[in-house]
């Protein structure tokens, strides 16, 4: 599914005239919207994790070889047994120099119009648009009307994300 596709249902569901060319200021406000939209879903509720077999040099591995947006580091291993490590504002700091295993966390790089969203999400196109008008109209200084669609977005994630899966005790059967 396009990123642009969202935003059209957002767009449809503000009654805005959005041409979504990426030519007018709405355009531009709602794609930003949108990969606000998802930086929040993949930070708070759906994480995006990427794992990677990296080099360390002097006991430190650059994020850059991690890739671009990483934003948290779950677990470093070598030789197949997790290590101790240390995150740094520019490397993770490790005890020795080798190949290392890195599972980490990732952010969606900044979406243009004709962008896929992450398929690993498993989001539907309405539930990304209920974000992005609750975006547009917190920026845009309607907050009575962000406040709705914020809370149908978060409820949404929340189902999706499996936290409101319904919780029961198995039925027992009683000695007397």
């Amino acid at each position: 599914m396009k990123i642009k596709e969202c935003i059209q249902l957002a767009a449809e569901a503000l009654n805005l005239d959005a041409t979504l060319n990426g030519q007018s200021e709405t355009d531009r406000l709602l794609l930003r919207c949108a990969n606000n939209c998802l930086d929040e879903i993949t930070s708070e509720y759906l994480p995006l994790m990427s794992e990677k077999t990296v080099q360390s040099k002097d006991g430190r591995i650059a994020y850059s070889e991690l890739g671009t947006a990483v934003y948290d580091v779950k677990w470093v291993k070598k030789d197949g047994n997790k290590v101790k490590f240390g995150l740094m504002p520019s490397y993770i700091d490790v005890s020795c120099d080798g190949e290392y295993e890195v599972m980490f966390y990732t952010r969606p790089e900044q979406m243009t119009l004709s962008d896929d969203v992450p398929e690993t999400l498993h989001l539907t196109p309405r539930v990304i648009s209920y974000g992005i008008a609750a975006e547009y109209l917190l920026v845009s200084g309607f907050y009575e009307e962000a406040v709705m669609y914020d809370r149908r977005f978060k409820d949404a994630l929340v189902r999706l994300a499996g936290g409101d899966a319904a919780r029961r005790v198995k039925r027992r059967r009683w000695l007397l």
